[in-house]
C-alpha cells in the first residue's frame, strides 16, 4: 500500500510508513472503483466481437491499469482490485488471441500470394516459345538474302515482351515487296502455333492478304507458296 502522507510504498498491512514514520489509519473502503468494473465489463463482453478488432480490449487494458494504480494509492479507500486485474488479464488475453489470428491470416495470405505468383510465372513461362526457327522469303526459288530472313523470336523478347511477334519486308528484284508478319499463339502438342499475316504483290497496283496458322515443330514448314515466291520456316542452326 502507499502512504497517504508521502506516497511511499509500504507492505500491505504495515502500521507505520517506513519512509516518513506516519501512522496508517485503516478504514473500510468507501466505494468500488467504477473504472475497474468498466475495464472488466469491456474486456469480457467484447470477446464475441473480437474486441471490435482490438480497440475495446485496448481501452479495457488501459482502464484496468489506471484503476489498479488508483486502488493501490488509495490507502484502502478504494476497492475493486479483483475487477481491475480481471479486466487487465482478459484484455491482454483477447489481444493475444487477436494478434495470433492476424498472424495466421497474414501467413496464409502471403503463402497464397506466393503460390499464385509462382503459378503466374509458370503460366508465362509455358506461354513462351522455345523451338527456334528462321522465317525466310525466297523469290523464284532463289536463296533469300539477309533482308528476307528473320528469327521467329530472340531471347530478349522472352524476357521483356508479353507477346512474341515478328516482321519481314522483302523486296524482289522487280521492286515488288512482300510483307510477312507473325505472332506466337500457344503450344500445340509437340509444336508451337503461329499466326501469319502475309501481304503479297499481285501486280503493280494490287496486293493480296493471306492469313494462315502454322504449327512449327522444329522441321522445315512452308507457310505460303505461289509461282513467284515461297515463305517458309527453317530450323535455326
Amino acid at each position: 500500500m502507499y502512504c497517504q502522507k508521502c506516497g511511499a510504498e509500504n507492505l500491505e498491512n504495515a502500521a507505520i510508513c517506513q519512509s516518513c514514520g506516519g501512522v496508517f489509519i485503516y478504514s473500510k473502503p468507501i466505494k468500488t472503483s467504477g473504472m475497474a468494473i468498466t475495464a472488466m465489463i469491456l474486456s469480457i463482453s467484447s470477446f464475441p466481437l473480437l474486441g471490435v478488432f482490438g480497440i475495446v480490449w485496448i481501452i479495457g487494458l488501459v482502464f484496468g491499469i489506471i484503476a489498479l494504480n488508483r486502488i493501490n494509492r488509495s490507502g484502502g479507500q478504494l476497492r475493486g482490485k479483483g475487477f481491475a486485474i480481471a479486466g487487465i488479464a482478459t484484455s491482454a488475453a483477447g489481444l493475444a488471441v487477436l494478434l495470433t489470428i492476424i498472424g495466421v491470416w497474414l501467413f496464409i495470405n502471403s503463402a497464397t500470394t506466393f503460390s499464385l505468383h509462382k503459378k503466374f510465372k509458370m503460366q508465362i513461362a509455358n506461354s513462351m516459345p522455345d523451338i527456334k526457327g528462321i522465317v525466310c522469303v525466297a523469290y523464284n526459288n532463289n536463296e533469300p538474302n539477309d533482308n528476307c530472313t528473320s528469327p521467329l523470336f530472340v531471347a530478349e523478347q522472352l524476357q521483356t515482351e508479353s507477346e512474341i511477334t515478328g516482321r519481314i519486308v522483302c523486296t524482289s528484284q522487280s521492286g515488288k515487296s512482300a510483307i510477312v508478319k507473325w505472332k506466337f499463339m500457344e503450344e500445340d502438342d509437340d509444336a508451337e502455333l503461329y499466326n501469319f499475316n502475309i501481304t503479297v504483290p499481285v501486280d503493280n497496283e494490287t496486293t493480296s492478304v493471306v492469313v494462315k496458322s502454322v504449327a512449327y515443330d522444329g522441321t522445315e514448314k512452308i507457310v505460303f507458296k505461289d509461282k513467284q515466291m515461297k515463305i517458309y520456316i527453317k530450323p535455326e542452326k
